[in-house]
């Protein structure tokens, strides 16, 4: 497929892009949170958690209790499921005491962060010894495509603008060691067939005039292909399972 866009920001994402990212993810996700044996969790946090696309599924998994937090209240009180609490606030100043949660999950909202290694601080602040934080958070700097469109540049060029890092899958690992967590890495490894319907995670982006065209002669190109894997993109997102050690 297409690679999906992070979910930005909830004023710049619908639930429905939201939605078709988080499906995307299922699989790894689901292999990251058994990792981090999320039905043994007694107190979830869902950092970032937007339309709350996600956060039923937590619910269901865990053990004990979800608390999802977002900037946007609106967000939140849209989507937030029976039984969840929703907190609006920053995640560089969780309004939580410290080892409060066994559990912390970000997707694709560590790369909105301009203050990666303070957010990751904060993540682990309020993390119990022994819980662990979960993250998948891309990394456009890796995208493969074949042929070339030339999406890595355009992707990399209008997240950019939008205020994300590209790049911030790779920063992780050695951001969580300097937290002090202990991590454990993964790349997302299964590519998937272009799908021209993808695009249209490019909407509410900052496109130019110019960028607009381009992704939609993308569109029609994988749309017009009648093979199955004559045109291939992948994106590499990292999968990080990070634990707080119980001598913390």
């Amino acid at each position: 497929m297409v690679a999906p866009a992070p979910a930005p920001p909830s004023a710049l994402t619908s639930p429905e892009q939201a939605a078709a990212l988080a499906s995307w993810l299922a699989g790894p996700r689901s292999r990251a949170l058994r990792r981090a044996a999320i039905g043994l969790r007694e107190l979830v946090l869902e950092v970032g958690a937007g339309h709350c696309v996600i956060t039923a599924e937590l619910q269901r998994r865990a053990r004990g209790s979800v608390i999802a937090l977002d900037l946007s209240e609106q967000a939140l009180a849209a989507g937030l499921p029976d039984g969840v609490s929703g907190v609006c606030a920053d995640c560089l100043r969780l309004p939580f005491a410290d080892r409060t949660f066994d559990l912390v999950f970000f997707q694709s909202t560590l790369m909105w962060i301009p203050q990666l290694a303070d957010a990751l601080s904060e993540a682990a602040r309020v993390l119990t010894p022994g819980g662990a934080l979960v993250a998948l958070e891309p990394d456009y700097g890796g995208m493969m495509e074949q042929p070339a469109f030339g999406l890595r540049e355009l992707w990399t060029d209008i997240l950019t603008r939008a205020g994300a890092n590209p790049l911030t899958g790779r920063k992780l690992p050695g951001l969580c060691e300097v937290a002090g967590l202990d991590v454990w890495v993964e790349l997302v490894h299964l590519p998937h067939t272009a799908d021209a319907g993808a695009t249209s995670l490019f909407e509410g982006l900052p496109l130019t005039a110019e960028e607009t065209r381009r992704v939609e002669e993308i569109a029609a190109a994988i749309q017009s292909d009648t093979t199955r894997w004559g045109i291939f993109i992948h994106l590499p997102y990292f999968l990080i399972v990070a634990t707080k050690p119980e001598s913390a």
